[in-house]
């Protein structure tokens, strides 16, 4: 039987913040668990956890599960108290966007994340400078990771390899495809079940690469009455969808397991 608990910030109002660990191998059903690693040392150093304590576990598969501490020694070994499965974010916006350069690529993902989109994938359109190699898409893996723990989120950010403008105008079932541009009309909720949410670089698209948006059926959108850096720009627009999207979707409309 699970122990009554209180409730933490996922499911709603906490008087206390929670730690939260990020379990890739979490598996539904679990009693208890040893967690070692940076993610123990973590827990057991900096948070200064403690038996008695409660945490609360992400495996970023949609598992979300509540754990009270036995032992905080060099490993901690956890009782599992209560668990669910978490649906998806609906609808699930899907971003292409151009990738920032350095560091900043980094806080564009974080962004993401907390905002709840569904994925990222780097767009490769005409003015687009940075090509992510392995080494940077792996650090985005990562981040995502650490992003999902900070916002308690039970989905992790999917991160997708680069792929062409034209690729992304490419119609698809029950997908709703937004171009942002200044050019556009504010956005109006779409009622799909997934939105492709397309970012430019910050020189902006060409004009025959717009017209080939038009003549796809995408929608021209505008976000806001200034030109933003893409790490701001993404997330804001994402932001603004979801927002528009939720006035019209019910919560239990999940979205299909698909992304990209």
């Amino acid at each position: 039987m699970s122990r009554p608990l209180a409730p933490s910030p996922l499911f709603g109002p906490a008087p206390i913040a929670r730690h939260t660990l990020y379990l890739e191998d979490l598996a539904p059903g679990a009693d208890r668990l040893t967690v070692e690693g940076p993610e123990a040392d973590h827990a057991r150093k900096v948070k200064r956890l403690e038996p008695g304590q409660f945490v609360t576990l992400l495996n970023g598969r949609g598992l979300v599960a509540d754990a009270e501490v036995m032992e905080a020694r060099r490993a901690l070994v956890l009782r599992i108290a209560d668990e669910r499965v978490a649906e998806r974010t609906a609808p699930a916006v899907d971003v292409w966007s151009a990738t920032p350069k350095g560091p900043r690529s980094s806080d564009l993902v974080d962004a993401l994340s907390q905002v709840g989109a569904a994925s990222w994938r780097a767009l490769d359109s005409a003015r687009s400078v940075v090509e992510p190699g392995d080494n940077k898409m792996a650090r985005l893996e990562r981040v995502a990771h650490e992003a999902c723990k900070q916002s308690l989120r039970a989905w992790t950010l999917d991160i997708h390899p680069m792929g062409r403008f034209d690729d992304a105008l490419a119609p698809e079932p029950g997908v709703a495809i937004v171009l942002a541009d200044a050019s556009g009309e504010p956005y109006r909720a779409k009622g799909a079940a997934r939105i492709r949410l397309i970012v430019g670089p910050e020189g902006g698209f060409t004009e025959p690469e717009l017209q080939r948006a038009r003549a796809a059926g995408a929608a021209m959108c505008r976000f806001g009455p200034h030109v933003m850096r893409i790490e701001v720009a993404a997330p804001v627009a994402c932001a603004v969808v979801l927002d528009a999207e939720a006035r019209i979707h019910p919560p239990s409309n999940a979205a299909p397991s698909q992304a990209g």
